[in-house]
C-alpha cells in the first residue's frame, strides 16, 4: 500500500505536502538541517505549525527551512525549545548545536565587505552535505559548514589553522593516509608561499611553529621541492566522525573574487575502487606526491598574488565610493526635505 502510494505521489490524510507539487521530491527532505529537522519532527509526530510556533516563526517559513533553503542561525533559547518540544536525545541535541554554531565568517585582514561576505557564508553553508570552509592565506580558518564542523570538530577552536593541525596534532597523523606524504605536501606549500611573499611575518612565525616539531622539523629540512595547492589531489583518509571508516576524497580549492586573497575550499567524497594503484577518479595513486613547483611558477604567482591584492584594494575602494555615494544622497535628500519643511511652515 505504502508503495502504490509513492508511486502515485500521494500521501495519506494529515501528511505535509512540500511546496514542490505532487510527488515532486525536495532536496531537504534528503540532506542537511532542513533533513534533520523533518525526520525529527515526524518521529515525535508533531505538525509543522506547532515547530514553527516554538520557533517564534511563521508555518510559511519553517516549511521553507524543512525544504532546503538557508534558515537564520537559530537562537540558544530556540534549540532548548525545538530539542523540548521534539524529545531529542543527546546526539540529536548535538547535531542541533552544530547546524547551529553561528561559525560566521571572520572577516580577513583589510576586508571591508560585509555584504560580500555574508554572500561567501551563504556559499559554504550551500556545500552541503561536502564539506567546505575558508580560509585566509596562511590557512587560517575563516568560515567552514556544518559537515566540516562534524568530520573535523579542530576548525571550531578559536585559531584553527589547517596546516598547524596536519603538520603538529597527533589525530591529523591517524586520519591521513601515508601521512608523510601529505606532510610533505604541505611543507612545499608553505616554501612556495615564502618563495612567492619572504618578507611574510605571519607566514614566518607559522613556519617556526610548524619547526617546533621533531617530525615536521625532518620533513621541512629533507623536502626541497615547492608546490602552490591541494587543487584536485585525491586522497585516503579516516575520518572518526564515519565510524573510522576510510574514504576517498578530492580536494578542490578556489578563489573567490570578493575575497581575492583567501581559498575556497570543499572537499567532495567519491566512491573507491579499493585499488592501490588507480585513485576514485581513474589516476595514479598518490600522484600529487610527486608534483613541484618551478621557479617560473614562483614568478607568476608573484604576479596572481599581486593582481588579486590590487583586485582588493580596488574592490573595497568601489565599496567605499558607492556607500559614500549612498550616505551623501541621503543627505542631500534630508535637507532637501527639510527646506521643503520650512517653506511649507513659513
Amino acid at each position: 500500500m505504502g508503495k502504490e502510494l509513492a508511486a502515485r505521489g500521494t500521501r495519506p490524510a494529515g501528511e505535509d505536502v512540500p511546496e514542490g507539487g505532487a510527488g515532486q521530491p525536495v532536496a531537504g527532505q534528503f540532506m542537511g538541517f532542513g533533513a534533520l529537522l523533518r525526520r525529527w519532527r515526524k518521529k515525535a509526530r508533531v505538525n509543522q505549525a506547532r515547530v514553527a510556533k516554538a520557533l517564534d516563526m511563521s508555518e510559511r517559513t519553517y516549511r521553507k527551512i524543512e525544504q532546503g533553503a538557508i534558515p537564520p542561525r537559530l537562537t540558544v533559547a530556540q534549540c532548548e525549545s525545538l530539542a523540548k518540544l521534539l524529545d531529542l536525545d543527546r546526539d540529536e541535541r548535538h547535531a542541533l548545536v552544530l547546524h547551529n554554531i553561528g561559525s560566521g565568517l571572520v572577516a580577513p585582514s583589510g576586508a571591508g565587505q560585509p555584504e560580500l561576505q555574508k554572500a561567501v557564508r551563504l556559499l559554504i553553508d550551500r556545500q552541503m552535505p561536502s564539506p567546505a570552509y575558508l580560509c585566509d592565506r596562511h590557512w587560517n580558518i575563516l568560515g567552514f559548514n556544518t559537515s566540516m564542523a562534524e568530520w573535523w570538530p579542530w576548525v571550531m577552536e578559536p585559531g584553527a589553522n589547517l596546516i598547524r593541525w596536519a603538520l603538529t596534532v597527533p589525530e591529523a597523523r591517524a586520519q591521513y593516509q601515508d601521512w608523510d606524504k601529505h606532510a610533505a605536501a604541505y611543507v612545499k606549500m608553505l616554501k612556495f608561499a615564502q618563495a612567492v611573499k619572504p618578507d611574510d611575518a605571519e607566514l614566518a612565525r607559522l613556519i617556526e611553529d610548524i619547526k617546533e616539531d621533531v617530525d615536521a622539523r625532518r620533513i621541512w629540512e629533507t623536502e626541497h621541492n615547492m608546490g602552490e595547492t591541494r587543487d584536485g589531489h585525491v586522497f585516503r583518509m579516516n575520518v572518526p566522525a564515519l565510524g573510522g571508516e576510510t574514504i576517498e576524497v578530492v580536494s578542490h580549492v578556489l578563489y573567490p573574487a570578493s575575497l581575492p586573497t583567501c581559498r575556497f575550499v570543499v572537499i567532495t567524497w567519491v566512491e573507491g575502487t579499493g585499488d592501490d594503484e588507480r585513485d576514485a577518479l581513474g589516476g595514479a595513486r598518490n600522484a600529487w606526491a610527486a608534483a613541484t613547483a618551478s621557479p617560473d611558477d614562483v614568478a607568476t604567482a608573484q604576479r596572481h598574488a599581486q593582481t588579486r591584492e590590487a583586485e582588493d584594494a580596488a574592490t573595497r575602494g568601489r565599496r567605499f565610493t558607492g556607500a559614500l555615494a549612498s550616505e551623501t544622497a541621503a543627505a542631500i535628500a534630508e535637507g532637501a526635505a527639510v527646506s521643503l519643511s520650512r517653506v511649507a511652515c513659513g
